[in-house]
């Protein structure tokens, strides 16, 4: 346990309990509001919307808690507890920043074989949309709704690694001493975050939100969780889309 949770008063202990309700509360708040878009207004507004609560839900809150518990160092360098979590695992090292080409190749490799399967699911039901969860309401409909895509998945792929990767967990490691917990909080609360995606899509989020965590345990950098983030992103709300049919409206 962080060594600062074992002064007399106790004042970090309580800052970081506190820190960790307004996580919870803010994971909440843009659940519930990402459930309740108007789309009457343009959907382009909408759009910006949704891009501006994964600024203010989670940018921000995750910046603010980095900044009061003293944790500015871990937005370029693991902390510590996730680093001995990795050597634990025996997984540190396994991703250095010369096998961003593999990764590149696996994420092509990826987005080929969802791609084509979305296509199928289309050409066979007519029923675009991802493979795993309901984001109807969400998917581009036209070129214009493709441009949104890509800044949602820019947007999404960083704020929510910021938050839920190294804010929320490294929150719950100070707070309990025990850096998988606070992981796998994360990743928890990750998959609840996607609710309006239906189960299914809280299953898929919630293995994704892992996979993002070894990414980062096993690489040393958050950068390759965001990286792999925005891909899987931009998958479920541009290329897959542009395939069934939204390229060609104008």
């Amino acid at each position: 346990m962080d060594s600062r949770l074992r002064g007399n008063d106790g004042w970090f202990f309580k800052m970081t309990a506190a820190l960790l309700l307004v996580a919870l509360l803010a994971t909440s708040w843009f659940a519930r509001k990402r459930l309740r878009l108007d789309f009457g207004s343009g959907r382009s507004r909408a759009y910006l919307t949704v891009a501006v609560r994964q600024v203010l839900g989670f940018a921000l809150p995750a910046l603010v808690m980095l900044a009061l518990v003293g944790e500015w160092r871990a937005l370029s360098e693991m902390p510590a507890s996730f680093a001995a979590l990795a050597v634990s695992f025996g997984i540190e090292g396994w991703i250095t920043p010369g096998d961003g080409w593999i990764l590149s190749i696996g994420a092509l490799a990826g987005t080929v074989i969802g791609s084509g399967l979305a296509w199928l699911r289309w050409r066979r039901k007519r029923k675009r949309g991802p493979i795993f969860g309901e984001l109807g309401w969400l998917l581009p409909r036209d070129r214009a709704d493709l441009a949104w895509g890509v800044v949602l998945s820019l947007t999404a792929g960083v704020t929510e690694e910021l938050f839920f990767r190294l804010a929320l967990p490294l929150l719950a490691t100070l707070a309990t001493g025990s850096a998988l917990a606070g992981l796998l909080l994360a990743a928890i609360l990750f998959a609840g975050a996607h609710w309006y995606q239906g189960w299914s899509g809280v299953v898929a989020t919630g293995v994704m939100g892992l996979v993002f965590a070894l990414l980062y345990l096993a690489s040393g950098t958050l950068w390759f969780a965001i990286a792999a983030h925005i891909v899987v992103d931009l998958n479920a709300l541009v290329i897959r889309p542009a395939l069934t049919g939204a390229w060609r409206r104008a």
